[in-house]
């Protein structure tokens, strides 16, 4: 375990780092490029961009400042900005979580039964409008870590994580409820709210979307065949980017759990696994996306200048 500790740590978390922030700032910089060469801006693009933009964010947020720490760089912040670095953390993971489910939820529908509102200006109003309210609620949501957050010396101890925050005294920071009852009630909501119920979800979505790919070319003529296999190309990357999301933060998920109920001598290496598998899905889910989305994958390749055989 040591020496897996030393590769994650020296290895491993630069190239997870460069790769998160690199990548999904390309992929956002490529799918605007598109819109404005396009003069549109379609529903699942509309979903890319959310998705990109607040992975890019956690990178800037959380993953780059861990990599500073761990390469012996102390940092500490005062209590104010404690608060607001919290409160940006459980807004931003929150947001992740629900707009990747409903990333798979929005191409299941279109699987399923070909779901589509009148118009697609409507159709993209109905998902700007959902997106919206996700960032609203997680807003809202997140408000309480501007009051139980407080600034430490960097050398206490968690005894309770909320799972997608913090597994140590992150840039000093950690959770300080009124009393055990209060903390036990807002890690267990938040783990069946905010982790359980969004990956139970999009375990469901994935497994009725191949479901129903497989009932729709049993049954489809051929005339409407090459409509359903791009629909199928792309719901394809979207399960395989759920798919990553849920092995990755389940991962991650167990291990937080892991610390905060049943320590060991495996306590080092399970706080090492649950960082480094959540930073997995930041840093690979923009090849994903680059590599299944058509215009996303031929603008770049135009863009570093690879030729696609």
């Amino acid at each position: 375990p040591s020496e897996i500790l030393i590769i994650l740590a020296f290895d491993v978390a630069p190239s997870l780092i460069f790769l998160g922030t690199l990548g999904n700032f390309l992929v956002l910089a490529t799918i605007l490029a598109i819109v404005l060469e396009d003069h549109s801006f379609p529903s699942s693009d509309i979903l890319l961009t959310n998705l990109t933009i607040v992975n890019l964010l956690i990178s800037i947020f959380w993953n780059i400042p861990e990599f500073i720490l761990e390469s012996g760089v102390e940092m500490l912040l005062p209590l104010s900005w404690c608060r607001l670095f919290m409160f940006i953390w459980v807004w931003l993971r929150c947001v992740s979580i629900w707009v990747t489910f409903l990333l798979s939820l929005f191409y299941f529908l279109k699987i399923k039964q070909h779901v589509r509102l009148s118009t697609k200006a409507r159709e993209a109003t109905f998902v700007s409008a959902t997106l919206l309210a996700i960032w609203l609620v997680n807003f809202a949501y997140a408000i309480p870590a501007l009051f139980y957050a407080k600034a430490t010396s960097g050398n206490e101890t968690v005894s309770l994580m909320i799972v997608s925050t913090t597994v140590k005294p992150f840039l000093g920071c950690v959770w300080n409820f009124p009393n055990a009852q209060a903390a036990l009630a807002v890690s267990k909501s938040y783990l069946v709210i905010q982790e359980i119920l969004p990956m139970l979800l999009m375990l469901g979505t994935n497994l009725s979307t191949v479901y129903y790919l497989q009932k729709h070319m049993r049954s489809i003529g051929v005339e409407r065949l090459h409509s359903l296999q791009v629909e199928r190309k792309a719901a394809k990357v979207i399960m395989a980017l759920v798919t990553l999301f849920v092995l990755c933060w389940g991962t991650h998920l167990l291990a937080v759990n892991y610390y905060s109920y049943n320590r060991g001598s495996a306590t080092s290496f399970i706080l090492t696994l649950a960082n480094y598998s959540a930073s997995l899905f930041i840093g690979f889910s923009p090849l994903i996306l680059a590599m299944g989305h058509g215009k996303l994958r031929g603008k770049i390749c135009k863009i570093l200048r690879i030729k696609l055989t």
